[in-house]
């Protein structure tokens, strides 16, 4: 089997294999890092890899999960997470949140380009909470 460039690379000492690093990055397209950033990643310890490696897969998992719970009732998960921002528990909630949630899972799902908790549905259920249906905002949902 052929001697290849890896076999002489996994051999060098961590600054010759940043400046090695350098100059392969170099080859693709002229892009220019220089060899002191490769040295700081060659120097992390293994603890910080991983830890970044299972945060990554934690978020994964709730992403997963949110994901997931979103497929099953939309309506549901969009309420739960406009009650985690305003911090308002469901097991107390107040008829005028109830009734605010609702009209404002109409506004959201009626309207096809909103974004889960955008600052104008925050504001609107802030605006039906206070007000009910007739708080002066506009009813004819997208």
């Amino acid at each position: 089997m052929p001697n290849i460039y890896y076999d002489e690379f996994s051999k060098l000492t961590k600054p010759k294999m940043a400046q090695a690093m350098e100059d392969l990055t170099y080859l693709y397209n002229e892009t220019k890092v220089p060899k002191k950033h490769y040295e700081e990643h060659l120097s992390r310890s293994i603890e910080e890899l991983m830890e970044a490696s299972v945060q990554m897969n934690l978020v994964n998992t709730y992403f997963s999960m949110l994901k997931d719970l979103q497929s099953q009732n939309p309506k549901w998960f969009f309420q739960a997470l406009l009650c985690l921002d305003l911090k308002i528990n469901p097991a107390s909630i107040k008829p005028s949140q109830h009734q605010a949630l609702e009209l404002t899972w109409e506004e959201f799902s009626s309207n096809k380009k909103a974004k889960i908790m955008d600052l104008e549905l925050l504001a609107n259920f802030q605006k039906y909470e206070k007000n009910g249906l007739d708080g002066g905002i506009n009813h004819e949902f997208n």
